[in-house]
């Protein structure tokens, strides 16, 4: 679901005060025009929101004190004291520039600078815009030909890799679908974007990084007796892929790493989202081998304005684990798991069934992972 967030935040307008995004200039004339008379103006509460009832506040340009004070209720109580009224609204911001206008003497204008206006003129942040494509990107892998095993071939093309390599191929997604996106925003202003992350995959370790679940088993059951659930939160921030040389602690599961890469270069900023802890590897581990995994994380991540964020998804031997259930190390008989996220915004393609399924019949279930923008802040 969407929260639309404000672009920065200020002080609030305050209560009694009119909000304005833009003024014309400062007029003599339009003040004393559009301010009203000094009677109307001084016994209402809302001619005090624009600290420019008075004509006379108009036409000294906001500079007369007399203008924002005297006026009885509307330059000294609530809606034009302080601010509004009297000192900073009637001598500098207010009178000079915003409130002294045509637009700020009618009440609408005051509010803009003289009465503080929190947004400063600015919007919401879309998410749907600032990511760009990112925000409901559904990436399905299916599995190529093979038998319904535990596990099934990548879909061609795929090389597994030869000890001469030290990175495993790259594994696209159906359809062409994009796994790059370049997101909206102010270059040079950094954003605070909340991600709902969904999916079904396999899971793998990595060199250094920080889990979000620290240090917690992925296998819920280990530590709540009978239990036959796992863990869904398997984000990691940092860290390294593994490479060939970790091909015996578990080289040949699939790795899902999502990259923010500055526009114009920098540091470039690394998350992986499948991660369990090294004694849980499966390719040693009884816990993870052979299994796929449910995956619900909702990170908040550090993007730069205009930054390219790419998922890319890595495996060495062109075998990925099916969508299997809770079981391993046979045949796929429990039943695939099926999401229909169903409180995304955007919503999943209409053709979505819930899996990704293949092979003759639909007996084969491979993997996925849907991405939706929550939120969408400028970082303080």
């Amino acid at each position: 679901m969407k929260s639309l967030s404000v672009l920065s935040t200020g002080s609030v307008c305050f209560a009694l005060l009119a909000c304005s995004t833009a003024a014309d200039p400062p007029s003599g004339t339009a003040g004393a025009t559009a301010g009203g008379t000094p009677g109307v103006a001084g016994m209402s509460s809302t001619a005090g929101a624009g600290g420019t009832a008075s004509s006379s506040a108009g036409m000294s340009a906001g500079g007369d004190m007399t203008a924002g004070g005297s006026l009885a209720t509307a330059g000294s109580g609530t809606g034009g004291s302080g601010t509004a009224g009297s000192g900073t609204a009637g001598s500098g911001t207010a009178g000079s520039g915003t409130a002294g206008s045509g637009t700020a003497g009618t009440g609408t204008g005051g509010a803009g600078t003289a009465g503080g206006g929190s947004m400063g003129g600015a919007g919401a942040i879309d998410p749907t815009t600032f990511g760009n494509g990112l925000d409901g990107a559904l990436l399905q892998y299916p599995c190529g030909s093979g038998n319904p095993n535990y596990d099934c071939p990548q879909p061609s093309p795929c090389s597994a890799v030869s000890a001469s390599q030290q990175n495993a191929p790259v594994i696209k997604p159906s359809g062409g679908a994009a796994t790059s996106w370049t997101i909206g925003g102010t270059p040079g202003t950094m954003y605070n974007v909340k991600v709902h992350i969904q999916g079904v995959v396999e899971v793998s370790w990595y060199h250094d990084g920080t889990r979000s679940a620290g240090t917690a088993s992925v296998d819920v059951a280990s530590t709540v007796p009978g239990a036959q659930s796992y863990a869904k939160d398997l984000f990691q921030t940092g860290g390294t892929p593994l490479t060939y040389a970790d091909q015996g602690n578990g080289f040949d599961y699939n790795q899902y790493e999502l990259d923010v890469k500055p526009m114009g270069g920098g540091a470039e900023s690394v998350y992986f989202l499948n991660s369990v802890i090294p004694s849980e590897n499966p390719h040693t581990s009884g816990k993870t081998q052979h299994l796929s995994f449910e995956i619900d994380e909702m990170p908040t991540l550090k993007m730069p304005g205009g930054a390219t964020v790419s998922l890319t998804v890595r495996d060495s031997n062109c075998v990925q684990i099916q969508n299997c259930g809770t079981s391993n190390n046979g045949m796929c008989g429990q039943g695939s798991r099926s999401m229909t996220f169903a409180d995304s915004d955007p919503k999943p393609p209409s053709s979505w069934t819930g899996k990704v399924t293949s092979g003759t019949g639909g007996n084969l279930n491979g993997q996925f992972v849907h991405f939706d923008i929550i939120s969408v802040t400028a970082a303080q």
